[in-house]
């Protein structure tokens, strides 16, 4: 277990904002909760967006969450815009019932740009280059990698991450049968063998066959109690998860294919790899809308999560429950959560 990091001023909370989000935000207000002094969660919405129902939802998510700050990104906005629109999410959160501790704007996160107190004297401080924080160095030590801003990924970036995602071939008829007959045959040790085998592909960096993916895809559209225990595989590696499970995806088709990117895409979600796991719910969001018996419950929820910033570490409690379902209906022994997990 790794000793808490500690943020020190208002410049370092700012600074740690892309480290917490996966990327870096531009025309944003971050919401950043706390309970009393641990960060509970965090949440952002573009420039000008950000409404009630938003507010109280993104409240109601931490049953301990005791204060917020909010910190308005934004370029090329007048000082009366930023004014406004902090006083306006400040009278939402206060109406909502959130302790209000600070407000502050900032132009951008790059380093060496001046936060200003929006709710004080219109005191001011330095930003430092998030790279050289205590939470980035722990970020890149953690092999994460935070994003450039979501709207500035170049061509190459976007095709790179849409290819990740793009089916690359196909189940067969003889696998898909084989699938069927072994769920019939096996009963309930059907699911729980797929499930070890998945952790032993995830914990051996092993790659995916075609028989597998088939028998991965008939489980996950059968069985939505042996999905949510999958989703503890990232205690694992989320790294190797997500490579896993987007191989899987890679061969199948319409809901079947739905339901392994929506998993691919949370392993990269909980990875701080907010632009992979983007890719992965767009991906899963044009197979279902070709196919509209799919099931995109779980998909909606992490779009949601994901366009609301909502921080990783949040999403991360699945995969805790994951680990829960696997092991008492499955009997699937998982790594049990670190306390650096959450």
């Amino acid at each position: 277990m790794t000793e808490p990091i500690k943020i020190d001023n208002t410049g370092e909370m700012i600074a740690a904002i892309p480290a917490m989000l996966g990327f870096v935000p531009s025309q944003s207000v971050v919401l950043v909760f706390l309970a009393g002094n641990r960060l509970s969660h965090i949440a952002r919405m573009d420039f000008g967006e950000m409404d009630h129902p938003l507010v109280t939802a993104t409240i109601n998510r931490s049953n301990d969450t005791e204060s917020v700050y909010v910190i308005v990104v934004a370029e090329s906005r007048t000082f009366h815009e930023v004014l406004d629109e902090s006083e306006r999410v400040i009278a939402m959160l206060l109406g909502a019932g959130a302790d209000v501790w600070g407000s502050f704007y900032t132009p951008s996160i790059r380093g060496s740009e001046t936060w200003t107190d929006m709710r004080g004297l219109f005191e001011t401080g330095t930003v430092p280059d998030p790279a050289t924080t205590e939470v980035g160095a722990a970020t890149v030590l953690n092999g994460r990698t935070i994003a450039r801003d979501r709207s500035e990924l170049t061509a190459r970036d976007r095709s790179e991450l849409t290819a990740r995602y793009r089916r690359k071939d196909s189940v067969t008829v003889t696998d898909r049968r084989r699938a069927r007959a072994a769920k019939e045959t096996m009963g309930e040790e059907f699911a729980s063998s797929i499930i070890r085998e998945l952790a032993e592909l995830v914990s051996t960096r092993t790659t995916p066959d075609s028989a597998l993916a088939a028998r991965v895809g008939l489980l996950l559209t059968t069985d939505i109690h042996a999905r949510d225990a999958i989703l503890g595989l990232a205690v694992i590696d989320p790294n190797v998860a997500s490579e896993t499970m987007e191989a899987i995806a890679s061969k199948l088709r319409t809901r079947e294919r739905v339901a392994a990117l929506t998993v691919a895409g949370f392993f990269a979600y909980v990875n701080f790899q907010g632009p992979a796991a983007g890719s992965a719910f767009t991906a899963a969001r044009e197979e279902a809308t070709q196919h509209p018996l799919c099931d995109t419950r779980m998909l909606g929820l992490l779009e949601q999560a994901l366009t609301a910033g909502l921080y990783p570490t949040m999403i991360r409690k699945l995969a805790g429950t994951g680990v829960r379902i696997a092991r008492e209906k499955f009997r699937v022994e998982l790594p049990a959560p670190s306390g650096d997990w959450i």
